[in-house]
């Protein structure tokens, strides 16, 4: 049995609130049965629009599926003022140091590198090419760098609530790793970019990846492939695979890892589960908003990626202990959040 499987069902156990039966079958799918979608692999991923939260929930979120949502963005400002003329006009002179070559590196910021005036990047940007393309401005912290264009992106959709990463929560180490991941972050970037590794997201949690401008294709692989995807030693959410390059002697399990690959459109929204592995290549000029999550659904990988990253054990143990009462809580509390959506 798949062991995301068995922490799911352990974790339903323990926290206790309402699921839907049909997500309840599925928890209780075996690989080789009624399948989980991270037990599976599949050539196209699904698309909908007027995608419902109760649907949403039941399909993908408890199901760990990946969807694109037609529509999501409708509306948000951003869609129809952010360009990259746009930001090279009201910030062009704002200045920020980023790594011009940075493939493969298991490192998510880029930052350091060459320095760069907003409006002598989105030059860049513009000129960018698959030969020469354009460094990528990359996992920015939205509010703290654009405060000003916060009312760009109201409401984020309901799709990304409830989200406890952004809560007050007592344990200080515990607080201060779920409030970094629930910043919302900004990807600026020219064709022939990308993103520079392999990678599913840290703390397990959910991405949801909302494309304002261009379009940037994605590649993606279930949990399930992650023996085929050699992680990196010291940091096992990072793949060593050269996704343009493969190096098949050094790497050779990868020629039998599957794919899904497809294109976020302008006002696509990107749902990427917990553990699914993903990277991104830009076709044209593109920005991108990304938001991460943790809730019910993914909670348990959530406490896995935490404490088993915790070397002292009496620690690894507390923090294990008090996300276990955290979660039960939360979940009891948002036990009718679908209802209350729909």
């Amino acid at each position: 049995m798949n062991k995301n499987l068995v922490r799911r069902r352990n974790a339903t156990k323990r926290m206790g609130p309402r699921i839907p039966s049909a997500v309840r079958r599925l928890s209780n799918a075996l690989c080789f049965g009624v399948a989980r979608s991270d037990c599976v692999t599949f050539k196209e991923i699904d698309r909908r629009e007027e995608l419902s939260y109760k649907e949403f929930e039941e399909g993908y979120l408890y199901a760990n599926r990946p969807v694109v949502v037609r529509g999501a963005l409708r509306k948000w400002k951003a869609l129809s003022r952010w360009t990259p003329e746009f930001f090279k006009t009201e910030f062009g002179g704002m200045k920020f140091s980023i790594a011009d070559h940075e493939k493969g590196q298991p490192d998510y910021r880029g930052d350091g590198g060459t320095e760069y005036t907003m409006a002598q990047f989105i030059d860049r940007v513009l000129s960018s090419t698959d030969e020469n393309p354009a460094p990528y401005f990359r996992n920015k912290k939205m509010y703290d760098l654009f405060p000003s264009l916060k009312q760009d992106i109201e409401p984020l959709p309901e799709y990304c609530f409830p989200n406890w990463l952004a809560e007050c929560h007592l344990v200080k180490h515990v607080r201060e790793a779920l409030n970094r991941a629930a910043a919302i972050e900004l990807y600026i970037g020219g064709q022939g970019g990308a993103f520079p590794v392999l990678h599913y997201d840290g703390i397990g949690t959910h991405a949801f990846l909302m494309q304002i401008y261009g379009r940037k294709k994605f590649i993606i692989f279930p949990p399930s492939q992650a023996g085929h995807l050699y992680p990196w030693p010291e940091k096992q959410n990072f793949s060593q695979i050269d996704i343009d390059k493969p190096d098949l002697k050094r790497f050779p399990l990868y020629a039998n890892a599957v794919p899904t690959t497809f294109v976020l459109e302008p006002g696509e929204l990107l749902f990427v589960p917990s553990h699914w592995w993903h990277t991104t290549k830009m076709l044209t000029p593109s920005i991108t908003i990304s938001v991460n999550t943790a809730n019910q659904s993914n909670w348990q990988e959530l406490i896995e990626f935490v404490a088993m990253r915790q070397p002292n054990p009496f620690v690894s143990l507390a923090s294990r202990a008090y996300l276990t009462g955290a979660g039960a809580w939360r979940a009891w509390r948002d036990r009718n959040w679908s209802k209350s959506v729909n």
